[in-house]
This record gives structure tokens, sequence and C-alpha cells, in this order.
């Protein structure tokens, strides 16, 4: 079994937008290998041979945590091939009705950028929306660290996010990137000791040959999951790269395309 724990779709109306305007922000740093909708994903993910994927959306600003709810409920029951997170921005004032709601339709965990959303992780404001969630057996899916898209922007920062990490021990958190793209010392200084979960997401060729992250790895073994960051990574290279590298045991490899995903969401 192959899950991706990290992709993205958009709104079919809106998808040539949205990834135009991410292509236009990274300056020419990163390339789309899908169009950013439903069944572009669904394409992907048969000529990667991905069984699952878990879609990721991101409430960019107070009103659009409602109209992810609508769009998710409109296309939620098209495949079951796809697992959704919600999200919600901490402004909105709605915010703790909208993430009981995606609870109670069947939603497995939020998905946050701080940096795109524009709030300090460790914000008063948001830690109600965390606790929320938590209260609602819900995943935290935070991106964690530099994004090149946002360069000056420090409200993803490690050092943040280490305490959004000894604020909420015990949570089920999702850091994506590896912890922070490039920033591996920073992350195995800062989150060593404080128990999260990892996912390879456009950051697995690198990985592999940064020693920081290779420290990371082999301390959180039982902690890391694959994903792609599809648009902006290919799946079938990055299944195609972890089934033939040398650089993981088979066992390894099982733990990372399922079986540690498999602790936190229910298929």
């Amino acid at each position: 079994m192959i899950i991706d724990a990290h992709t993205h779709i958009y709104p079919d109306h809106v998808a040539g937008k949205a990834v135009s305007t991410i292509l236009g922000n990274t300056n020419g740093q990163v390339d789309a290998h899908t169009d950013g909708t439903f069944a572009n994903l669904l394409s992907s993910m048969e000529t990667a041979e991905i069984d699952l994927s878990i879609v990721l959306t991101v409430a960019t600003s107070p009103l659009q945590g409602l109209g992810i709810l609508k769009w998710l409920n409109q296309i939620i029951e098209s495949t079951p091939r796809i697992i959704y997170f919600g999200s919600v921005h901490p402004d909105d004032s709605n915010n703790k009705n909208i993430i009981r709601e995606m609870a109670g339709m069947g939603l497995q965990g939020l998905k946050f950028h701080p940096a795109y959303q524009g709030f300090p992780a460790d914000a008063a404001e948001a830690y109600k929306v965390y606790e929320e969630a938590v209260r609602n057996d819900l995943i935290l899916y935070f991106h964690s660290g530099f994004d090149m898209s946002m360069p000056d922007s420090d409200f993803a920062s490690i050092d943040r996010f280490a305490r959004v990490l000894r604020d909420f021990t015990g949570a089920k958190i999702i850091m994506a990137h590896a912890g922070g793209d490039g920033e591996w010392d920073k992350v195995l200084n800062l989150y060593g000791d404080k128990k999260c979960y990892y996912d390879t997401s456009f950051v697995l060729k690198k990985m592999v040959q940064d020693e920081n992250a290779i420290a990371l790895y082999r301390e959180n073994e039982d902690n890391f999951i694959f994903g792609t960051d599809s648009p902006w990574r290919d799946q079938k290279k990055y299944v195609d790269f972890l089934r033939k590298t040398d650089f993981f045991t088979q066992e390894q490899k099982d733990k990372l395309f399922y079986k540690n995903i498999l602790k936190l969401i229910k298929i």
C-alpha cells in the first residue's frame, strides 16, 4: 500500500489561478506536475500506483474556512481514495463551529500554513484553534520552517513551532517538509525531545543527503510518513525514488509508505 499524506487540489473553477499564483510567488523555483484539479490528482495517483492521498486545504483568509467546508461537503463522497483535511483561520469568529462541523462530516485533521495565513504559529488566537481541533480529536498538520514563496516571514519558524510542540504535548501533530526544509540542524536541536510526526513532502531527495536530516530520521523512524506535496512534486518520481533507493530498508519503506500514517488516520 502507498499513501501520499501531503497533496493539494483546488475547486475546478479556481485551480488554474491558484496554481499560477503559487508558481509566480516562487519565481520559477518550482514546477506544477498536475493542474491542481481533483481529476488530475486521481490520474497522477494512477500513474504513480498510489492507493490513497490526503488532500490538505488552507484557509488563507477568515472567510475561507466556511468555503472550504462547503466545497469538501460537495466532493467528499466522490472517491474513497482521497482523505480530506480541512482548515480554518484564527481570525474567523466562527472557526470553532466550523471545526466541529468538519469533524462531524468525517474530516480527520486540519492543515495550517501560518506564513500563508498571516498569523504567528504560536499566537494566542492560533492556540484557541488548535485547542478546539484537539478537543475534536483532529490531527494538526503544519507547514513548518522556511517557505521560498514567503522568504521574509517567520510565522512558521522552527523556534515558534518548538513552543507549539511543547505546549501541545500529546496532540496528534504532523510537521511537513521533515520539520523544516533545509533547517534540520535547528529541527534536531529544538524538536528533538518533542514527539510529533514528520512528512517527506518536497524534501525527500534532499533529506537523504543531509546529515542533520538523516540524524532526525534515525531518531524518529517510526514517526516519518511519505508525502510528495503534489502538484509541486511529481508523485511518480517520489514513489519510484523511494522504491529504488538503497538508503532505506524494505521495512523502513513500508513504514514510510503506509505503516506510520495508519497510526494516525482511519481508512
